[in-house]
């Protein structure tokens, strides 16, 4: 008599051997062409014999990038907060495009340092405050910035050309505010009472450090695409004088955009100058 459970026992061995199959297939395809180059720069080319490549965990590279800035603001403050009377509703930077360049140097095949410098576009500045007169403020300001960093990197090995990596830099952000506008409008005795002042641009430079984490892949032995997330912290920034628009009184020294961070994303590419040759020798 047929053992129906021998016979699905034995139909589920044939399907984990040939998934087992499948799948040492699929590796040995995506990891091959690397190992046939290897075999094949080996062996004999037109009568010589290949040397063994110069080492290459060494060498200087140049680094393009760009990617998405996400702001974030700690707080919003000026001096008349210190009065009590009003309260922080809402303060935000948009995201915006970021651009940078760099030089670097690989030390060793896990180690490497470079140093950029990027562009941060213009980014929107949306702040309100609530005062308790009543009445409200809203702010708005164009946000552009310089980032500076000096970067070391640890890659953590690599796989049919991929390697992970995780970085730390630090260096300067240059912010500017540029543009401030605060449209005020009280409530009660004074209804629907408007004003309107600006602020004068101002830029500032601060001390910024950051973090990395990423992934890396070679498209040939000089070229290599980087895709990297980065949080950064880039420190404060300030309009200058505020000053109402129908007088030449400034209304308070300048609105201040505390502990600005940001998560931010990248694509980019590395180009190692040093070229590797293949030398030959021949046969003997």
């Amino acid at each position: 008599m047929t053992n129906p459970k021998g016979k699905y026992m034995n139909t589920n061995r044939s399907s984990y051997a040939l998934g087992a199959a499948l799948g040492s297939a699929l590796v040995l395809a995506v990891c091959a062409p690397a190992n046939a180059a290897d075999i094949y720069d080996a062996g004999l080319k037109g009568g010589y014999e290949v040397a063994p490549p110069p080492p290459s965990d060494r060498g200087i590279y140049i680094k393009g990038y760009i990617g998405q800035a996400n702001p974030e603001v700690g707080n919003m403050w000026n001096e008349v907060y210190d009065g009590g009377n009003f309260s922080v509703q809402d303060h935000d930077i948009k995201s915006s495009t970021l651009y940078g360049i760099g030089v670097g140097w690989q030390a060793r095949s896990w180690l490497r340092f470079d140093g950029t410098i990027e562009y941060r576009g213009d980014a929107l500045f949306l702040g309100s405050d609530l005062s308790n007169a009543p009445g409200t403020n809203e702010y708005t300001a164009d946000i552009k910035s310089w980032l500076g960093l000096a970067n070391a990197y640890i890659d953590m090995g690599n796989w049919c050309g991929f390697t992970p990596y995780v970085g730390a830099g630090i260096g300067f952000a240059t912010i500017s505010v540029e543009g401030l506008r605060d449209d005020g409008l009280s409530y009660g005795a004074y209804a629907n009472s408007p004003s309107i002042a600006y602020g004068a641009d101002k830029t500032k430079t601060n001390f910024a450090y950051a973090f990395y984490a990423g992934a890396s892949f070679d498209v040939t032995s000089q070229v290599t695409l980087d895709l990297t997330y980065r949080w950064a912290n880039l420190g404060s920034a300030a309009s200058g004088p505020v000053t109402a628009y129908d007088t030449d009184v400034a209304a308070y020294s300048g609105q201040h955009i505390k502990d600005i961070t940001s998560n931010d994303v990248m694509l980019g590419v590395r180009y190692k100058l040093q070229r590797e040759p293949v030398s030959y020798v021949p046969v003997k």
